[in-house]
């Protein structure tokens, strides 16, 4: 799968554990996102490669949906499709023409990225938080870290309890960078919008099966 998919996907932990953060300055996250439903949002996403320092910026929204259900768009600078479901994760590059299918127990930190979609983790089982440098942003260190994820930050509107923006550094040094406009929490959202077929005339290659 897209590697900058799977830390997208990793960074969901931080929607639906968050009241899970024993940091006293976090305690407006149990208000909002602690009891959520369902999360959506516009985003911007900034991707930094290390070595070239070159960025590739995107733009796109998504939803969640308590326990199991994403939906995540990228409209620009190309159209890209991420779905996972009771079934399967689906990553759809409409460009491209093609879909990958994937089994939804995925292997290493992807696993790990469903485990915490399902609300089986807390964050502050799994990270160690700091104060960031600044009032409303916070330092989240890893106890395992993976090649997706050694270090991430937070930034937090603390009057409505809302991540305003995530970044997240991988084992190489790469960053992906995430503002978050339009935060909207428990809104209605029809299951329906998380169901996938293969449009006609894609090649599709069907991962469950190997």
């Amino acid at each position: 799968m897209n590697r900058s998919l799977i830390t997208f996907v990793l960074s969901f932990c931080l929607f639906f554990t968050t009241a899970g953060i024993a940091n006293a300055g976090l305690e407006c996250l149990t208000k909002s996102y602690g009891k959520a439903q369902t999360v959506a949002a516009d985003f911007v996403q900034t991707l930094i490669h290390k070595d070239s320092g070159e960025k590739d910026v995107r733009t796109g929204n998504f939803v969640i949906k308590r326990p199991q259900l994403v939906r995540w768009v990228t409209d620009k600078p190309f159209s890209e499709l991420l779905i996972v479901n009771k079934d399967a994760v689906w990553n759809y590059l409409k460009d491209e023409e093609v879909v990958y299918k994937y089994p939804r127990e995925l292997a290493d930190e992807s696993q790990n990225a469903l485990r915490f979609l399902l609300g089986d983790a807390r964050v502050d089982n799994d990270f160690y938080v700091e104060d960031g440098e600044e009032k409303g942003n916070y330092l989240l260190f890893p106890k395992e870290p993976t090649a997706n994820l050694t270090e991430a930050k937070i930034w937090v509107d603390e009057s409505s309890g809302i991540i305003t923006r995530l970044r997240i550094i991988d084992f190489y040094g790469n960053i992906n960078d995430i503002t978050f406009k339009n935060v909207t929490l428990n809104a209605p959202v029809n299951n329906l919008v998380f169901n996938f077929t293969p449009p006609n005339g894609v090649d599709l290659e069907d991962n469950t099966k190997k």
